[in-house]
């Protein structure tokens, strides 16, 4: 029979593993709520028309970028993006192997255009089951790719860089939010102090080695924010790498992003290489005059597809 000592140790080691798991994995959904997910993005979608936005570097406009999502009759959905550069600062915003292109041409370059696309697809159930990405930079007329299929919470990868392809696996957290890294997120409904998720982040600017990146977003309450002629209070979401989420929170975070408390997303910034983006969301009127002006195809750009096919249904 086991001594008194030994009850009473075990009891406590009970208790303080109990208080671990309930302020750990119970409080916290109860207290913030459950972070955003695919289905609660696609329910709060109402609009007919693309969200259309400005794109911002030190406060000069350089381009716009278009976001929708479209319902499939196979029941898919479609979270498209499309993000145009018109006057890019390449020493800025592009990596250092694109900016050794420029060495190989009779001058070099010192702005460019950039035309990127991006297509998230869903399945009815909310879970994501690939992506599609490409960007081309003018005058260098390189396309680079990035195809990604989900398998469970296995992500297979495939980058096309110059023709030559590359292939990868990466591991997603459950709570997982994937984002192309030039691509504004247009609703983020139901946030609260406090929340956190996991956002893995991936370009077809970035290493073939590494394309993907895991970023840590957390919504760090409201902050005054004028947009459209009006001042109102938005919830801070700020993003930060590993590195930075354990470091002095004063150092520059990878992005932040700024929404009204129905979860539109009205500004967006992130931090790429040596430049500071800003996405600003549009007025519903110039959003449609926007994607009026690129026609109904506006995804499409003229080197890419509209993506493949993603067959597994439930």
């Amino acid at each position: 029979m086991h001594s008194w000592r030994f009850n009473t140790a075990v009891v406590l080691l009970w208790l303080a593993a109990m208080t671990w798991l309930v302020k750990e994995k119970v409080l916290p959904p109860l207290l913030v709520g459950e972070p955003p997910n695919y289905s609660r993005i696609i329910g709060s979608q109402g609009q007919a028309w693309p969200s259309g936005w400005s794109i911002l570097i030190n406060r000069r406009c350089v381009g716009w970028a278009l976001s929708d999502t479209q319902r499939q009759p196979s029941g898919l959905v479609e979270i498209r993006d499309r993000v145009h550069f018109d006057d890019l600062p390449m020493d800025e915003v592009t990596p250092a192997w694109a900016r050794a292109f420029s060495k190989l041409l009779a001058r070099p370059i010192g702005k460019l255009r950039m035309d990127a696309r991006s297509t998230l697809t869903i399945d009815p159930l909310g879970r994501l089951l690939g992506f599609d990405s490409a960007v081309q930079l003018h005058p260098l007329n390189e396309v680079l790719r990035v195809h990604g299929t989900v398998d469970g919470q296995q992500l297979q990868l495939t980058i096309d860089a110059g023709g030559t392809p590359f292939t990868s696996e990466a591991s997603l957290p459950s709570d997982a939010l994937l984002s192309d890294a030039l691509s504004p997120q247009s609703r983020l409904p139901g946030l609260r102090a406090g929340q956190k998720w996991t956002v893995p982040v991936y370009s077809p600017l970035w290493s073939a080695k590494t394309p993907l990146e895991i970023i840590h977003a957390e919504v760090e309450g409201l902050e005054p924010l004028f947009w459209n002629g009006a001042m109102e209070d938005c919830w801070l979401v700020v993003y930060r790498t590993d590195a930075e989420s354990g470091a002095d929170r004063s150092q520059t975070p990878r992005g932040r992003l700024w929404a009204r408390r129905n979860g539109t997303v009205v500004r967006q910034q992130i931090f790429l290489f040596n430049a500071a983006i800003t996405f600003e969301r549009l007025p519903d009127s110039g959003a449609a005059e926007l994607a009026k002006s690129q026609g109904p195809l506006w995804w499409i750009t003229e080197y890419g597809q509209q993506g493949k096919k993603h067959d597994r249904v439930p």
